[in-house]
């Protein structure tokens, strides 16, 4: 095994010029017994990884080796796995572009493999399901997604398809088909086809206390994790008001798992070009969980895995330094920058860390925020969480972001609480960061920058430390 097996898990190194493909991709969740078994793409095959606590992974393995360019499967991808009876079944996308345009074949198919032991897979030669094209376009037809309907009283598969006569880049839509024993398939209906996107991509379906949620993937923007709500099966599916994402735009392809007590939200944060700040993202990287938390309102939010959490148990010995403004050190730290930004150092950092803080600030105050990766006196560099009050925006940023015309901010909608305080969690492990302000997640990379310290800033206003930890993890096979 040569990549990361704690908690940001990866089955390769990063290294400059990885090629497409070398990262996890597309994760496909199971849950039996209390194990997770994280399905996956890698190197055009299917592979699969096991946790408990999604801190440690093992048994990684291959579940489906890819076809040669004359089948279907010259490139095996996204699909799911739903267990009937003692035999599990795993749909899936066999993509062969050397189909592209041939008349009686196709560059999209859903094929099935069959196992008794979630290890041994077989193909099953004398299944494929071909594009639709009564009812759809061929230009998409892959991520199978299956799962027992109880609405239905059937077994369900969402299908990613796009309209038959829609918009090339409009069409994206929803396809559902059903089944009684999971082996035949018949035209239910279409659920979701709002006329945005290319494509939903990598769906997910679940019901939660008499709501149901649709989840996808889209890029007709940007890379996001996306999902709408409905109040049946059948719909409307409505787009969330003010906020229908997950995490940033390098959390993607994510699907939901069930383990009868919880959801968790399985995708992966996208690395970027050659490992380098100033780069694109690119296609697959490292594992992310967050665990599904359902609102007041009905609308969904995240938090972090309480396993997770738990894996840091060891506090950092505070360091007090006042870097600019004015502070009041005593028994509850607080400071004040009236006319700019002001900051105070509060512990050092590992490599892998897990902060813990509570900030609290008055009214009319700009900014406050978390800033870590802090290094060098005149504070050459450093990383910042920054919560933009008066916007309902929280962002990651990093020092010398103007220096190239590729930079891009990360950034999420928020509503801050009413009375102007703030849950703030960050897990950094080398280039990985991944934040939580109360149940909105936001993930992010920095690459080359040293582990130095961390602490509290604010930005025209006055800001109180309630609570304030770093905490180390377990540091080992951990690679970013």
């Amino acid at each position: 095994m040569k990549g990361c097996n704690f908690i940001f898990y990866t089955p390769e190194y990063q290294y400059e010029g990885m090629p497409h493909g070398e990262m996890c991709g597309d994760l496909m969740p199971f849950y039996e017994n209390g194990v997770y078994t994280f399905i996956y793409l890698y190197k055009y095959c299917i592979y699969a990884v096991e946790t408990k606590d999604f801190v440690h992974y093992d048994n990684f393995r291959i579940v489906l080796q890819n076809g040669t360019p004359q089948e279907q499967d010259w490139h095996a991808a996204t699909g799911s796995v739903c267990k009937c009876k003692d035999q599990y079944y795993f749909y899936y996308t066999g993509f062969c572009e050397g189909n592209r345009g041939k008349e009686g074949k196709y560059e999209q198919a859903i094929l099935r493999a069959v196992s008794r032991d979630m290890i041994s897979w077989e193909k099953d030669k004398e299944f494929m399901f071909c594009p639709d094209e009564e009812h759809f376009a061929g230009r998409h037809w892959r991520d199978p997604h299956v799962f027992w309907n109880k609405a239905l009283g059937k077994y369900s598969m969402l299908v990613t398809a796009c309209e038959k006569d829609g918009e090339e880049n409009r069409s994206g839509c929803t396809a559902v088909y059903v089944s009684d024993d999971i082996l035949n398939w018949e035209y239910y209906n279409t659920i979701c086809s709002p006329g945005i996107y290319p494509t939903l991509e990598c769906q997910d379906c679940f019901e939660i206390n008499g709501k149901w949620y649709l989840t996808y993937s889209s890029y007709e923007k940007q890379w996001e994790t996306k999902y709408k709500v409905a109040d049946a099966f059948e719909g409307p599916w409505i787009t969330p008001a003010w906020d229908d994402k997950f995490d940033g735009r390098d959390f993607y392809a994510a699907k939901t798992v069930f383990d009868g007590k919880h959801r968790y939200l399985v995708g992966w944060q996208s690395i970027r070009k050659d490992c380098k700040n100033d780069s694109p993202y690119v296609w697959g990287g490292n594992v992310v969980v967050h665990e599904l938390v359902q609102r007041k309102n009905g609308e969904l939010g995240v938090k972090m895995p309480d396993t997770i959490r738990h894996a840091f148990t060891s506090p950092l010995e505070r360091n007090v330094v006042v870097k600019r403004g004015e502070w009041d050190t005593g028994k509850i730290i607080s400071g004040k920058a009236a006319a700019g930004f002001g900051l105070i150092e509060l512990s050092p950092m590992k490599n892998v860390c897990l902060i813990k803080a509570t900030l609290k600030w008055t009214k009319d105050t700009h900014a406050v925020g978390i800033m870590f990766h802090i290094d060098g006196e005149k504070m050459e560099q450093w990383c910042q969480l920054r919560l933009e009050l008066s916007h309902n925006r929280i962002a990651l940023e990093k020092s010398g972001k103007t220096e190239k015309d590729q930079f891009f901010d990360e950034e999420r909608p928020i509503h801050f609480r009413e009375n102007q305080y703030a849950e703030i969690t960050v897990l950094t492990s080398n280039d990985i960061i991944v934040v939580y302000v109360d149940d909105v997640a936001l993930c992010g990379r920095c690459y080359n920058y040293s582990v130095g310290n961390a602490g509290v800033f604010v930005e025209y206003g006055e800001v109180q430390v309630k609570k304030f930890e770093v905490l180390e993890g377990e540091e080992q096979n951990i690679i970013g």
